[in-house]
């Protein structure tokens, strides 16, 4: 049995989540749908307004000018005296509704089974709600949907529905747990598009379709100038922004399940959650948790691609810090891992990613510039791609792009896990520049982000002693020298895994300043 609420041609079909006008579906999100239940079952009294937003957003804080834009919403569909505002005191539903009726559904047909989630993180952008007074504005919220899909899509760690599945669900205020029942996946992308005059707000969110909770909002507010560079602009921002915190998610998911449980592609997500989470730690532990999951995922399965780039990442870190027997060997073994995800895989932008580093630190800039940018051009939407290739464009390539690079990284993703190394690429590409002051801002930001991390020590170091404080320089190589000897050790060796001459022979020297092992005149020539 389900239940409905009729009044006037409207039909709110409770169990449906779904509004129809003379049996035509009609648009109203999810939230706003929210709402008109929660009016409809309290039609005989006044609600207030901490009321609706906990019901409407129950554990959740948000500004009260969502309750505003989703009363907006239910008065656009049936009518401005619908939902009366009492000043002081909330809201109350008006419309004169009959008594609800119980669908009896013995005779339809059977629902569909679910479809089985696949085993790798997948999502569905749902068709995005157009808020604007305008209908005619339509095209806007389907062009950021449709983007927002092909974005999306250029994640290969992701399963993206196909944009004419997603859209089958337009005008219906659908719950994502039917959503995830009926298209086999874990995350759907909710959102809207408001256009008032020059302006135009875009507002996403990222739900688990099958627990129902949300993992994830944000809102863009954009000037108009051309609607089709502010589309693109948009869906590239809301894609590398969520795709992290998907990540993220699938990282908590992993660790709930029991290890005999968890399949190859999961075993292998735990390895690249784990070193994802400690690459810039000195303490080699977590990695070698890391790539004992890459192990046995590739034991379950040898072409298991994410754990062949586990199996890289870890190398990359333990190569940088000096955390390993042999560099040289650890290199090697990365770079091959690399190459075979990259083998399996061409569109592996994260393979790619770890494939150029590490090959640059293996001597050869060149090709791992060229890998880099291979990766940022097969994703562009990878905030840690794009930092990542800024450093080694200002150490080996176009240095005037270098630091922009890193800065628009930070600006796609604001809300990153891997913050911290993004401000680490561009704190060293502003040392590369000689921007001094910028370098040991970054290095002290990364801190704050990455308060175990041993890598911002260096770069504060030699950027302190590039503004010329001796002494705060002597204090944070001391730090380092505590937290991270063998980094250290490296470092003071001349292993900066750079080959950039002016670059090496500046971070060297200011270091060993720092250290105490040089005369801090040696310092005054190269800044």
């Amino acid at each position: 049995m389900a239940t409905i609420y009729k009044t006037g041609e409207f039909e709110v079909r409770a169990d449906e989540r779904r509004v129809l006008a003379h049996g035509r579906p009609q648009a109203l999100g999810g939230r706003a749908f929210d709402l008109l239940l929660a009016l409809i079952e309290h039609r005989d009294r006044i609600v207030g307004k901490n009321e609706l937003m906990a019901l409407v957003w129950p554990g959740m804080v948000v500004e009260e000018n969502n309750l505003t834009v989703q009363i907006s919403a239910l008065r656009k569909l049936f009518g401005a005296s619908a939902v009366a505002t009492v000043p002081g005191r909330g809201y109350r539903f008006c419309l004169e509704l009959q008594t609800p009726a119980l669908a009896d559904d013995r005779g339809a047909a059977p629902a569909p089974p679910a479809l089985a989630l696949p085993d790798k993180p997948s999502v569905a952008v749902l068709p995005f709600l157009n808020l604007s007074d305008d209908p005619g504005q339509a095209y806007f919220a389907d062009g950021v949907t449709e983007d927002i899909t092909t974005e999306l899509s250029r994640f290969h760690s992701l399963f993206v529905i196909a944009r004419n599945s997603a859209f089958s669900y337009r005008g219906q205020a659908m719950d994502v747990r039917t959503v995830s029942r009926e298209l086999g996946v874990r995350y759907v992308v909710e959102g809207s598009a408001r256009r008032a005059g020059p302006r135009v707000r875009v507002a996403a969110q990222l739900i688990d379709a099958v627990s129902g909770e949300h993992l994830w909002a944000e809102k863009y507010n954009r000037m108009l100038e051309d609607i089709f560079d502010l589309q693109e602009e948009v869906a590239r921002a809301i894609a590398g922004a969520m795709a992290p915190q998907i990540d993220a998610a699938e990282d908590v998911r992993s660790r709930r399940t029991a290890p005999a449980n968890l399949t190859a592609h999961a075993t292998a997500q735990r390895g690249w959650a784990v070193a994802s989470a400690v690459n810039m730690t000195y303490d080699r532990a977590p990695r070698d948790e890391a790539l004992r999951w890459a192990d046995d995922a590739l034991a379950l399965d040898p072409n298991c691609a994410l754990a062949l780039r586990t199996v890289a990442l870890v190398a990359w870190w333990n190569a940088y810090h000096n955390t390993t027997d042999s560099v040289t060997e650890t290199l090697a073994a990365g770079t091959a891992a690399a190459n075979r995800a990259i083998a399996l895989d061409p569109g592996d932008h994260h393979a790619r990613r770890w494939k150029g580093l590490l090959v640059a630190i293996a001597g050869r800039p060149d090709e791992g510039l060229a890998e880099l940018r291979r990766a940022h051009g097969i994703n562009p939407n990878c905030a840690l791609t794009l930092a990542w290739l800024g450093l080694y464009e200002a150490l080996n390539g176009d240095a005037n792009v270098g630091v922009p690079h890193a800065l628009a990284a930070l600006r796609l993703s604001p809300r990153d896990p891997e913050r911290g190394s993004m401000l680490m690429t561009l704190g060293f590409a502003h040392f590369a520049m000689r921007n001094y002051a910028q370098a040991s801002r970054a290095a002290e930001t990364a801190l704050r982000e990455a308060p175990d991390s041993a890598v911002p020590h260096v770069l504060n170091a030699i950027s302190l002693v590039g503004t010329g404080r001796l002494e705060a320089a002597r204090s944070a190589f001391q730090v380092l020298q505590r937290v991270a000897p063998m980094l250290a050790q490296a470092r003071l060796a001349g292993r900066w895994l750079a080959t950039n001459p002016d670059y090496v022979q500046r971070a060297h020297t200011f270091l060993r300043v720092a250290a105490g092992l040089e005369d801090p005149a040696s310092a005054d020539a190269l800044r």
